[in-house]
Order: C-alpha cells, then structure tokens, then sequence
C-alpha cells in the first residue's frame, strides 16, 4: 500500500468540509516524526477479536504514511503466517518459533535485541493473551492496543484493564465490529471512552486475500491515536470523579476525633472504570518513565 492510496481510501469522507478537517488534522497527527525507537504491543482478551489483522493493517498503515522503518513481529502463533498480508510492503516479517508461543516476552526480548537499531516502529501481535500476562505485556511495551469486539461487555472489560495497567503504559482501545452490527450507540459509547480508541468495522474478505486495508478513515484514526500515544501527547486515565458538597447544603457536625486527619494510604482502584466521564485534555508530552528499558 503506497502512501497515495493508504490516503485514498479515505477520500469519500473528504467530501465534507468537516470530514476534509478531520482527515488533515489526523493526518499531521499520524506523520509526527519520532525522536525515539518506539514498540507498539497489540493484544486481545478473547480468541477471535480481530488482533491479527488489527496488528497486521496497523504496521501496514504506519510503513505506508511514514518514512519510519518497521518491523512486524508474530508472537501469537494462533493463525497462519500472518505477514503474508505484508506482502509488497517495506515492513519486515519476523516470527517467534512454534515452541516460544504464547507470549514468551523473554523470547521476544531476544529476537528483538538482535536487531532493534535497524527499525523505528516495532509492532508485535500478541493475540489472545491470558489476563495475568497483559501487565507483562505492557511493561514491554510503549504502547499497548487492547483489542476488543464492539459489544458493551467486552468494552467494559478492555476499559478495566486499561485502567490497571494506563498509569505506567500508554493505552489505545480498538474496538472490532466482528459482527458488524455496532451502530450509533457502540459509535458514541467508543467515541466517549477515558482512553484513545477507535472503532473498527470489520472486513471478512481480508481472510480471502482480497484488496488490502481497512476502512481509511478509521485506520486513519488508529495511527494517529497510536502515534500521539508514542509520542507521550496521549491523554491519561481520567480519575475517577470525587463527590463534592452542594452549595447550600448544611454542613455535618464533626466530631473532634473525626478532625484528626488519618495516616496517608494508597487509594483502592476502583472496581470498574466509568464509561461516559467528561472527555480528558491533551497534556504536554512527558518523558518515559524511570527504570523502563530502552
């Protein structure tokens, strides 16, 4: 896919002023250039939530609009040779061996020691990773796109696990209408979550070698939410929200016992993370943090 035609499956949703905007400012957003080498993780907590191809178009997408070098990496082992949709493509193809799956990051680490100066963008396909992994997964990684299918559920249960793990790695949401039955209410529960995301339609004739590359628009929307995220300009976590006193409400006595104030302690996460909160601002961009590895 050349950079013209990654582009030009967008171009009915130029036809807007609107749409016209949209895809520029998306577009600025997707070539920003990197100052350092950046690995991007895609992962999925249920089989057959579209990971693999997300994976797959998404290091597509990125080699096509880009000058960065990138390299796919398959680390999943669940389907069949997934870099032969890299075919034409200057992304390199490396795969971990059979007996090194599933989600080996030692392996992984291995492989990609080996050979890290010569790429820009790592993309990895961890496919349907075990939840007790994903934290392993993110602390390799910069960036970690969590694949789930476009039902409320699923969503909910991405969304928590983003909430774990976002304080340390940056998160992305993809959400994948496996079904394609997602409508209005599924395009405004994902436009409205507290983490970058995006929603996917999916297309069954990738599986049948047709023409390659998913909806333009919303590939559009994932590089540059991916991008901003590598960057460190994507937006963190929203805190949950405190209650606050009501003007005109009567205070409660405090007893004098109760003003003591209690010794500092580690708040509880809470239990699920809120799916409508108020939409998070864009903060300046933060160096990674400490201790991370290179």
């Amino acid at each position: 896919m050349s950079r013209t035609s990654a582009l030009n499956l967008a171009w009915p949703h130029a036809l807007t002023a609107r749409g016209a905007a949209e895809l520029r400012e998306l577009r600025e957003h997707a070539t920003v250039p990197l100052a350092l080498r950046r690995r991007v993780g895609v992962a999925s907590l249920a089989v057959g939530a579209g990971c693999t191809t997300v994976a797959v178009e998404l290091a597509r997408f990125l080699s096509s609009v880009r000058r960065d070098r990138v390299r796919f990496v398959s680390a999943q082992g669940g389907s069949p040779r997934p870099e032969r949709g890299l075919d034409g493509t200057a992304v390199e193809a490396l795969e971990l061996s059979p007996a090194e799956w599933p989600a080996d990051v030692d392996a992984w680490w291995r492989l990609h020691r080996a050979s890290s100066d010569a790429y820009d963008l790592t993309v990895t396909d961890w496919g349907a990773t075990p939840l007790e992994r994903i934290c392993d997964l993110a602390e390799h990684s910069h960036v970690l796109c969590l694949v789930a299918p476009a039902d409320r559920s699923s969503v909910q249960q991405a969304l928590d696990v983003a909430a774990a793990i976002g304080a340390h790695t940056r998160v992305v949401l993809v959400a994948v209408d496996v079904q394609r039955v997602a409508g209005v209410a599924t395009e405004m529960l994902v436009d409205n979550l507290p983490f970058p995301s995006v929603l996917l339609r999916h297309d069954r004739k990738l599986r049948e070698g047709a023409g390659r590359g998913l909806d333009g628009v919303r590939m559009l929307r994932l590089g540059a939410r991916v991008i901003d995220a590598a960057a460190g300009v994507a937006a963190p976590p929203v805190p949950t929200p405190v209650a606050q006193s009501v003007p005109g409400q009567a205070a409660t006595p405090v007893s004098p016992s109760a003003a003591v104030p209690a010794p500092p302690s580690a708040p509880e996460p809470p239990a699920q993370a809120p799916v409508f909160p108020p939409a998070p601002s864009r903060p300046a961009p933060t160096p990674d943090r400490s201790g991370r590895r290179p």
